[in-house]
């Protein structure tokens, strides 16, 4: 299963000179300049988009919080492993 990603249109003023630079290396990795752009920004802000699997386990996990057993300190969690 996977995520669907919603993008998000947008305008972006950029030098010339600068343009056609990323335009060339997007063009050694045979990527579209938006693709190029987008890579290169998720790499530099190290975002991460989960897959349908982890959103799942979060969900899952958020829906039981309530009922998940709390220790006010590593004493007692300890006691209610053995």
């Amino acid at each position: 299963m996977n995520t669907i990603s919603v993008k998000k249109s947008t305008s972006l003023r950029i030098d010339q000179e600068l343009y056609a630079y990323i335009e060339k290396l997007a063009k050694k990795e045979n990527r579209s300049v938006n693709n190029y752009i987008e890579t290169v920004l998720t790499k530099a802000t190290n975002f991460r988009m989960p897959n349908s699997e982890t959103v799942e386990a979060i969900e899952e996990a958020r829906s039981e919080r309530g009922s998940l057993e709390r220790f006010s300190d590593g004493d007692s969690l300890i006691n209610s492993i053995r």
